[in-house]
């Protein structure tokens, strides 16, 4: 398979195939679901650009045909490579003064009977289409192919041969004359190709058996996962023999392959490498800036930096907790240990990381060792000298944003009555007094 991002990569058509209202109808009912609309397209425009007179010097930039196809070069090598898999197109890589030419040899759109005779593309077709429409798409491509042609029943071939009608002089019918041979090669052409899935695995299955049967597993596991196997390989970008290292760890003895395991490992192995070399990204960016001068520390800064310096992690964690009175916890360690060997902390970095979470709370805490962690290296903090210095700039800037709260003595005032006067409002008029008491009378 190849691809290359350069669009001026120069390509050439090397043969024509003939498109009839048959293979047309082949092309687009049964392989456009399987390669999409721009393969199709694809293939139609390299019929079309096939030149029986032009010569490699006249070859054209593959962004020729983005401006045909009106697409990336992303989806035209997505589209070839569909075209390849399902064998109307076979790709040569053409060494010369030009450099590696693209070279395009077109294979002719096989018919109905042929297409659903192959597994590979008839299963596709049902996962790409679904079970009713596959079996109307069946049904009728094989009515047409039966309305072709009358079944002959009960009859006898008796049609003349060739030496019933004709007589050639001599030997001429036994051995051709020199003429006739040479005529033969003047004529004689390639046929083209019908096209047929190219299903060759670029996966060493062989390899894989024989470096399993080490290990005593059979090779009719491996038959038995190949699928899965074929995608993990695929998905993690790993070697025949990568992948068979990596799942030792899962075998434990047994004769079998575990799939979930594997897969499981597969993952966190990934997981852990590829965080660890994001985490040594961000610590070569933030060595790469120009590390301060320790200012602005006091004696006991470089006290601490020194002890960061000359200490291991775990010595360093023991040292600080004995000055605490505390002890030192297993999981402690494990979080310690956890950011040198997972995720290549420096030491140094390390011992400063566990002094600020000392600052914070009595122990170690993952959640905020990692939190901690994160921060630093989203802000370049590389070094324990930068650790150090950045800790104290957040100290500082949170100490001066911090609102200072003031405190007002608040003396209750009681209410001197002589100066208070009676409120007469009673909020009720006279007249409605005297209905209100009228009422109560009459009750």
């Amino acid at each position: 398979m190849f691809e290359t991002a350069d669009p001026k990569h120069l390509y050439y058509v090397a043969n024509r195939v003939r498109l009839f209202p048959e293979d047309e109808k082949v092309l687009i009912k049964l392989y456009q679901p399987l390669v999409g609309a721009v393969a199709v397209a694809l293939y139609q425009t390299l019929i079309q650009n096939y030149d029986p007179y032009g010569i490699i010097s006249d070859s054209k930039g593959i962004y020729s045909l983005q401006e045909q196809l009106d697409c990336s070069l992303k989806q035209l090598f997505n589209s070839l490579h569909k075209l390849e898999a399902v064998g109307l197109v076979q790709t040569f890589l053409s060494d010369n003064v030009f450099n590696n030419v693209l070279v395009f040899k077109l294979l002719q759109v096989p018919a109905a009977d042929k297409f659903f005779a192959t597994p590979l593309l008839a299963s596709l077709l049902k996962e790409k289409v679904g079970v009713p429409t596959f079996h109307d798409l069946s049904h009728a491509f094989a009515q047409e192919a039966k309305l072709k042609e009358k079944p002959i029943k009960n009859a006898k071939d008796v049609s003349a041969n060739f030496f019933d009608v004709f007589r050639l002089p001599g030997d001429e019918a036994i051995t051709p004359s020199s003429d006739v041979v040479q005529a033969a090669q003047e004529n004689k052409v390639h046929e083209v190709e019908t096209a047929k899935v190219n299903d060759h695995d670029s996966i060493d299955w062989d390899f894989i058996k024989q470096e399993y049967s080490r290990y005593q597993i059979p090779a009719s596991e491996i038959d038995l996962n190949k699928e899965q196997i074929r995608g993990l390989i695929q998905t993690y970008g790993l070697s025949e023999k990568e992948f068979v290292d990596e799942s030792l760890p899962c075998l434990h003895g047994s004769y079998s392959l575990n799939m979930r395991d594997i897969s499981n490992t597969l993952a966190e192995n990934y997981k852990r490498t590829n965080t660890r070399e994001n985490v040594q990204a961000q610590l070569n960016k933030g060595r790469k800036k120009t590390l301060a001068a320790i200012k602005d520390m006091d004696d006991n800064d470089k006290k601490l930096l020194k002890a960061a310096n000359e200490s291991s992690p775990a010595e360093f964690l023991y040292k600080l907790k004995t000055q605490k009175g505390g002890i030192t916890s297993a999981n402690e360690k494990q979080i310690i240990n956890n950011l040198h060997t997972q995720y290549g902390l420096p030491e140094d970095l390390i011992n400063i990381l566990t002094y600020t979470c000392l600052t914070y709370d009595t122990v170690v805490s993952s959640n905020l060792a990692y939190k901690i962690a994160n921060d630093w290296l989203q802000h370049g903090v590389a070094t324990a000298v930068q650790a150090l210095q950045y800790v104290k700039k957040r100290r500082n800037s949170f100490g001066k944003n911090r609102p200072v709260r003031t405190y007002q003595k608040r003396v209750e005032k009681g209410t001197d009555w002589s100066k208070k006067k009676a409120d007469r409002d009673a909020g009720i008029s006279t007249e409605q007094l005297k209905n209100l008491f009228k009422d109560l009378n009459n009750k």
